[in-house]
């Protein structure tokens, strides 16, 4: 059983990585199921043994990194007397960098960016009230997050898809410079 399931294991992994190269090498819709098994080096009846299609394949890639995001920012919550949210998102993409530069970069499909927008908003909702207090006559939280999340993403897929020297770090503090003063203000912190 044990042999078996790191057999498994071992497929879905050389299946995995052989999507994410190939994404980065031509763009998800330009990927062939014939093109994902020759580069993992599996027979077809392989692959459909464990995936539908490719679009299979690339929501387990998008599964997988979901979780692990969410895995992270909760860590980083748990660890931190101060967390904060943008650095934890900078960290885990850097710690990801080919799997985000596949599913969410320029040569990803459009509804892995979708989904992946969908998974980071759900994590960034459950934890956004604690950092920003209501208030009467302050823009409204859906708008503030529609607005903190776009920015976000967009600054990140840039900054992968780029491969701009600098370091997750920095680009969560340029990422603060430029939205606390304007969130501060209007929630008067």
């Amino acid at each position: 059983m044990a042999a078996t399931d790191r057999r498994v294991r071992r497929t879905r992994e050389l299946l995995r990585r052989a999507l994410v190269e190939l994404i980065l090498e031509k763009g998800y819709d330009r990927i062939t199921v014939q093109d994902i098994i020759d580069r993992a080096d599996v027979g077809r009846s392989t692959f459909y043994a464990h995936y539908t299609d490719k679009d299979d394949l690339l929501l387990s890639n998008l599964e997988e990194l979901a979780a692990t995001f969410e895995e992270h920012m909760e860590r980083h919550f748990a660890s931190r007397a101060e967390p904060n949210p943008v650095l934890a998102a900078f960290q885990h993409a850097d710690r990801q960098r080919d799997l985000y530069k596949a599913l969410a970069g320029r040569r990803g499909a459009e509804v892995m960016r979708a989904g992946l927008r969908r998974r980071i908003t759900e994590v960034l909702t459950r934890r956004m009230p604690e950092f920003l207090p209501h208030r009467d006559g302050a823009v409204p939280m859906d708008v503030t997050m529609e607005f903190l999340l776009a920015s976000l993403l967009g600054l990140l897929v840039w900054w992968l898809d780029n491969d701009v020297p600098y370091t997750a770090e920095e680009m969560a503090e340029m990422y603060m410079r430029l939205i606390v003063p304007g969130v501060r203000a209007v929630y008067g912190m």
